[in-house]
This record gives C-alpha cells, structure tokens and sequence, in this order.
C-alpha cells in the first residue's frame, strides 16, 4: 500500500487536528486538488518542492498563496481554525500532492527527485527528515527503475521472424495435348502414293522409287513437323508477372532489416552512452566553450560540465549520473589563493553566472527552461532571467532560490545543484504529450 504523507505529518506532529477527522479528509480533498493541478502544469514542481522543503517559506510565497487557496475551497473556515496562515499544514499538503503526481508521471518525479535533492541541502527540516528521505527514496528509485532500463545493455539481441506472407500459387487449367490420329493418317496414306485423300504423292513406290521416296520424306517430314508444332504450342506456359510478389518481398526484407538495426541500436544505446561519458571525463574537454576544463577557473569549469553534461544525458537517467559529475569536477585543480577548500559564496557565483561571457550558453538555455522568478523557484530563473547585473540582495535571493548569499559551494557542489536543475526543468518544460505517464 503507498504511503500517505500527511498522515507522517501528523505522526510527528507537525500537524494538529486534534483527532478530528473530517479536517484530514479537507486536506486530503486538498491534497488530491493540487495534484491534479501539478499534472496539469507540471513546470510547477520546481516551487511547489522548494516551498515543501522549507521551514521558513514566507508566508505570501505565490505557491503557498495558491496552495491555501485550495485549502479554502475544502475548508471555508480554515482561517478561525488557526491564529495565522498555517504553513506547516500547507506544505505537509504541497509534499503529499507532489509525491501523488510522481507516481503517475515520470517527469513530475525526475523534477521533483532533483529538486528536492538541491532544497534540502540549504534547509533546515531536521523533524522532518525521516519523512522527506522515505518521500525521495521512494520517487527516486521509480525514477532509477526506468532510467536504468532505459540505459541497460542486454546480453542478447532477439529480432523478431520476417514478416512475409507469399501470394497464392495461381491455379491454371491444364490439358495434355493429343494427336489427331485421323489426320496425321490422311497425310500419312498421301505421301504414301497418289491414292491419299489430300496433296497425295504423284509417284508410285514401284514405277519410280526414287521420286517417290523423295516425295514421300519430304510429305511426311511436314506433317510431323506440323503436328509437334501444334503440341508445342499448346504446352507453352502462360506469361507470369512477377514484379509485384518481388517488390512485396524486397519491401518485407527492408522493413525486417530496419527493425534489426533497431534493435541492435536500442540494444546499444546504453553502453554507446557511457562509452561517450568515459571518454568525456578523460579528455576534460568542453565542447560547449571549445576549450580544455583544465584551462578553465574551477567554477567556470564546473558550471559548462553541468551545462555539457546534461547535453549527452536523457532526461531519465539514474541518480548515480549526478555523482559521476561530482567526481569528474573533483579532477579539476584547485584554484590558486583560493580559501576554504576552494569555496565561494552562491551570491559571488550567481552574479558570474548572470554577467560572464562563458554563461551565455547557460543563459540561454536557462531561460528557455525556466521563466522569470516569481517567489521560490530554481537559481535558473535568477540565471536565464537577470534583471541588472548587480549582486542580488540577500533577501531576495532567500526568497527566490531558497539559499543565503552566505552559503558557500565547491566546485562539484556548484556543478552538481546546476546540473539538477537542468535535468528538472527540461523534464517539466518538455511537450506533455511525450511525457510518460505510469500506469
């Protein structure tokens, strides 16, 4: 049976309904709500996961503004029943909702694993720990399930029998010819001598022997000849067109061999991408800026790894791709004078990521994936969308990306969390009709 989260809420008591029953029911009525609405727009679980993820979400954050909407829609009287707005219920609501949506739809659970893998590093749900690590194993190995499929190699490659049905022997009505007796007897008995019924032989056998034997082959020879032409025209067979069983077989051949390279392609697929992978973190080359990472500043490097990597790798692809960029950035030399093990406050790299040249693809494709920040969301919004190129304020980058300006990153932190969330936005950004849905 799946698990409820709000009732782990509860459970903990983060939530008090005090034993009533029917206040659970309007939550989960509200629960059920926004998580249709997430199937609907599924873009929107980049911030409905952040607002879950946090403890100290603002109170007029958009996604708890629209969450509490619902609520009041199942639970009129919502506001007599706490002293203020209640964010704690809401965003037990908002991850009940979210976990919903993901069981049903692969893009919703890529987006919100990767999402809530960024937000729980800089918040501070210690409480609710337990709860937020069964929520992101469970979506995270649904996820790994298909990816891993989708990446395996089998053994062996079966390709299915050539499909060709040959057309139906033609049936033809057949008569063995025959002799006409009678009249091959009549030529016969008038080459014999002048007494045959037709163009008989003028010569007697005994009066002139050698006109008559002359007479006679020649008379024979063509009513022999004549009849065996007359059967060889009847055994001739009739013409066959063979054009159309032909090009009916060269087609069938065709489409059989297209499925095999298919096969073998799809069977491939997998073992050609970590091959690529493999070669990609030995040559340490960006093919993105043209250039050597090792040339590179470590944080420059590491955000074009995150931007190169996500290139190569399919939306559904498993946990473990994340930790194979960590380990290629760690290959990376630390930079010179740099302090702290070669960490940088978020606010330093977003203002770089926002203004340097080499971002610009990033850029780019941020903006694309993601749209301008309103409340919570992804530091791609803060990326794609820069409004000046001055530092943002403390205050606001809390409020839109969920971490501190103090907040320090290596080189694979940086790469990582920026890599996540291009993998979640591209997911939930893609034509819903090429989303996969679960069963």
């Amino acid at each position: 049976m799946e698990q409820e989260f709000l009732l782990k809420f509860l459970e903990i008591g983060a939530i008090d309904l005090n034993g009533d029953d029917n206040k659970l029911d309007k939550l989960r009525s509200t629960a059920k709500d926004l998580s249709a609405t997430l199937r609907k727009a599924p873009s929107k679980t980049a911030s409905f996961t952040m607002v879950a993820a946090d403890p100290n979400i603002a109170a007029t954050d958009p996604t708890v503004e629209e969450a509490m909407a619902a609520l009041r829609k199942q639970w009129v009287t919502v506001a007599n029943a706490f002293s203020g707005r209640p964010v704690g219920v809401l965003r037990a609501i908002l991850l009940d909702a979210i976990v919903q949506a993901a069981r049903t739809d692969d893009a919703i659970a890529v987006a919100f694993v990767n999402t809530a893998r960024n937000a729980l590093a800089h918040t501070e749900t210690s409480d609710e720990a337990e709860i937020w690590r069964e929520a992101v194993s469970e979506i995270e190995t649904k996820v790994d399930a298909r990816a891993e499929a989708e990446w395996a190699t089998p053994e062996m490659i079966t390709v299915d029998l050539l499909q060709y049905t040959p057309p139906a022997p033609v049936s033809m009505d057949y008569e063995a010819p025959t002799v006409d007796q009678s009249g091959l007897k009549a030529k016969i008995h008038s080459a014999a001598g002048p007494w045959g019924p037709s163009s008989p032989n003028q010569n007697s056998p005994a009066n002139n022997p050698q006109a008559w034997s002359q007479d006679f082959a020649t008379k024979m020879s063509v009513a022999i000849a004549e009849e065996l032409d007359g059967m060889a025209e009847e055994l001739a067979p009739a013409p066959v067109d063979l054009s159309g069983p032909l090009s009916a077989l060269a087609k069938a051949v065709s489409a059989h061999v297209d499925k095999a390279l298919a096969s073998f392609s799809a069977a491939t697929a997998g073992l050609q991408r970590r091959t690529n992978l493999l070669w990609w973190k030995e040559a340490l080359y960006s093919p993105s800026a043209h250039a050597s990472y090792l040339e590179l500043p470590p944080f420059e490097a590491s955000a074009l790894m995150a931007l190169d990597l996500h290139k190569q790798v399919p939306t559904y692809s498993p946990a473990s791709v994340s930790a194979f960029l960590r380990e290629t950035i760690r290959c990376l030399p630390v930079e010179e004078g740099n302090q702290g093990n070669g960490e940088r406050d978020v606010a330093d790299l977003l203002r770089d990521a926002r203004i340097t040249v080499f971002m610009q693809p990033f850029r780019a494709l941020a903006a694309q994936y993601a749209p301008a920040p309103v409340g919570r969301g992804p530091l791609l919004s803060l990326i794609g969308h820069p409004q000046d190129s001055g530092a943002i304020e403390a205050v606001t980058l809390r409020a839109l990306g969920g971490v501190d300006t103090s907040t320090k990153m290596t080189p694979s932190e940086w790469g990582t969390h920026l890599f996540r969330e291009l993998q979640s936005a591209r997911a939930t950004s893609e034509n819903p009709t090429k989303r996969t849905k679960t069963k």
